[in-house]
């Protein structure tokens, strides 16, 4: 499935790595919608702030691209749907969903909230499946789609389930169940030609990281484990999984890293 004249939406595509996929899917033809909470359109004469999806868009016109965005809460399904019917009805189809919206927060592990778990839960693992579902009609009449669910490695148990990573246990339980819902999908999918595929990044120097642990961020990015996340690093393993089918791969668990390696690379 060739990009161009194709219709590609990311979630929390106003900074980090949805940032980057937004750009890559622009820069690879696609018809670009970057979907995040925070429209941030500046006053005049201003530029808007980092983090915005008016930043985003303004970055991608320096580039000559054309980024389109919607202000969405992927924590409230009305405005999912919203989202999903003015798509459609702006361009006629949605041919790509990457789902990469997530919270990344650290806990105490026995003082997580019953309302914290709760907002884990609504971003990082049904807001993925709600704007699936609202997706998949429109896919499955066209017989034709791609749905990535951006995970982590910290999903398998042997990643980060030991002593000394349990604050991060919501985004790993979370991520656990997007790789089982990926499978899922993949199933229910395949027989209208829907791929349905998780992608992993890799350790990827964000703002969140940064933010939520600074000296692990810096550590990592000191060892060369890190890598900012750039369209140029990043997009080339989303685009080539935006041009799958159930036909050419899906219901796969693939790590950047081994783009090219033991996965094929787009045509």
């Amino acid at each position: 499935m060739e990009l161009a004249g194709k219709v590609a939406l990311v979630t929390g595509a106003s900074k980090g790595i949805g940032r980057a996929y937004v750009l890559a899917l622009a820069q690879a033809g696609a018809t670009a919608v970057a979907v995040a909470r925070t429209m941030g359109t500046p006053k005049p004469g201003t530029a808007p702030a980092k983090g915005t999806l008016a930043e985003v868009v303004q970055a991608a016109a320096a580039k000559k691209l054309k980024i389109h965005a919607i202000a969405c809460d992927l924590e409230r399904e009305d405005d999912i749907k919203r989202t999903v019917d003015e798509i459609v009805t702006n361009y006629g189809r949605i041919d790509v969903v990457i789902n990469n919206a997530a919270m990344f927060p650290h806990y105490e592990t026995l003082d997580i909230t019953v309302e914290e778990w709760q907002q884990n839960l609504n971003i990082n693992l049904l807001g993925p499946y709600l704007l699936t579902r609202h997706v998949a009609p429109y896919m499955m009449a066209q017989r034709s789609g791609s749905i990535v669910n951006i995970t982590s490695a910290v999903a398998r148990p042997t990643e980060f389930g030991s002593a000394g990573h349990t604050g991060l246990m919501p985004y790993c339980v979370t991520k656990a169940a997007l790789d089982r819902m990926t499978h899922f999908f993949s199933e229910d999918l395949r027989a209208h030609n829907v791929a349905v595929n998780a992608l992993s990044p890799g350790m990827v120097l964000t703002d969140t990281w940064l933010t939520v642990a600074p000296q692990d961020a810096a550590a990592a990015e000191k060892a060369g484990y890190a890598r900012h996340p750039t369209p140029e690093a990043l997009g080339p393993a989303v685009v080539c999984l935006a041009q799958q089918t159930a036909a050419t791969l899906t219901g796969q668990i693939l790590h950047t890293n081994d783009y090219g390696k033991t996965w094929p690379k787009a045509a």
